[in-house]
């Protein structure tokens, strides 16, 4: 299991590198109108256990890790 990453005082993880292979960029488009603002978002996931989106540089949003 790897290590996971380290939690900010208000309860951001502080990873922002995605794990290597899982980014993938989502068609909302096929879902329909109500979904069209994921059209073309990429999406990874990260050593914490969440799946945020990532930003035009690569690195993950900013986001909390996964209530235990």
């Amino acid at each position: 299991m790897s290590e996971k990453p380290a939690v900010t005082p208000d309860g951001y993880c502080t990873n922002t590198k995605p794990v290597p292979g899982t980014i993938e960029q989502v068609n909302g488009h096929a879902l329909g109108g109500k979904f069209f603002k994921m059209h073309g978002r990429r999406y990874a996931n990260c050593p914490c256990g969440r799946r945020p989106s990532v930003t035009d540089r690569g690195n993950l949003r900013r986001h909390k890790p996964p209530k235990e």
